[in-house]
């Protein structure tokens, strides 16, 4: 790939955190690139640190040694250049889910009338599936809906980055296979670049351009290019050469993620 293509420069970052019982080392020396309209996956054990990248890059935390760069700027904080999508549900339990979706125009202070921003949000409520639903309060809609309800909110403010941080982890897997397909659609239709936080290598192999592994200890043990054709789903998935690749992949990011652990590793025939 070419210099310019890159979006997102994490340079030698390490994160500490001071506690009671003495300095916690979350992060260790990371170092990687973000290529625009890149769908990157970060996996790794539990508490090495996925989550905590993940909000340097957003700047809702600052790195303790190293740098973040953004189209050659140093990250000094959160911008609508950057949306977040937590595990937690972000929205508001007193307004509609169109309401919701239209807070982002308030925050931003778009011109917009009343018509407009109407209009705006349910573009991307539609987008996500979920324009029959827009009349709706939060308390009436699925763990499903809500979460296409968070990911409409962040899209309404147009940020060229998502960071999504295990957005999929609580829902059943009927729908975290058709979430699977939304956000995909909506990359590639809206050129977005994605940092996607996850544990499910399934999850990891279906989305991703290329897949960080975190070790135990905080550092990048790999970066793996991902080669499956897309598309990943749907009925591309079920023919045979595919899958047969697909396992090999997977269990290569496995075989990783268990050399870092001291567990044996496997070998697909």
């Amino acid at each position: 790939m070419k210099q310019e293509q890159i979006l997102i420069s994490v340079e030698h970052v390490s994160k500490r955190f001071e506690r009671e019982r003495g300095v916690m080392h979350v992060l260790n020396d990371c170092t990687f690139e973000v290529m625009n309209n890149e769908f990157l996956v970060i996996v790794g054990p539990t508490g090495c640190g996925k989550s905590t990248l993940l909000k340097l890059i957003a700047g809702l935390d600052f790195p303790s040694t190293g740098s973040i760069l953004l189209d050659g700027e140093s990250v000094k904080g959160p911008g609508v250049d950057r949306g977040m999508i937590f595990q937690e549900y972000a929205l508001l339990p007193w307004r509609t889910v169109l309401k919701n979706v239209e807070l982002g125009f308030e925050f931003q202070k778009r011109d917009m009338d009343q018509k407009q921003r109407k209009s705006e949000a349910m573009r991307y409520l539609e987008m996500v599936g979920l324009g029959y639903a827009a009349n709706k309060h939060p308390v009436e809609l699925s763990g499903g809906m809500k979460r296409r309800a968070s990911l409409a909110m962040i899209l309404a403010i147009r940020p060229k980055i998502l960071l999504m941080d295990g957005a999929f982890n609580a829902l059943d897997s009927k729908t975290k296979m058709t979430m699977h397909q939304e956000i995909t659609n909506i990359w590639a239709s809206e050129k977005n670049t994605v940092v996607f936080v996850t544990s499910d290598l399934d999850e990891a192999v279906k989305l991703s351009d290329r897949i960080i592994v975190l070790g135990k200890n905080g550092e990048i043990d790999a970066v793996l290019r991902n080669d499956l054709p897309r598309p990943r789903l749907g009925s591309a998935a079920r023919d045979p050469e595919f899958q047969h690749r697909f396992i090999a992949f997977r269990e290569t990011v496995m075989n990783v993620i268990k050399k870092d652990a001291g567990m044996r590793t496997c070998r697909v025939a």
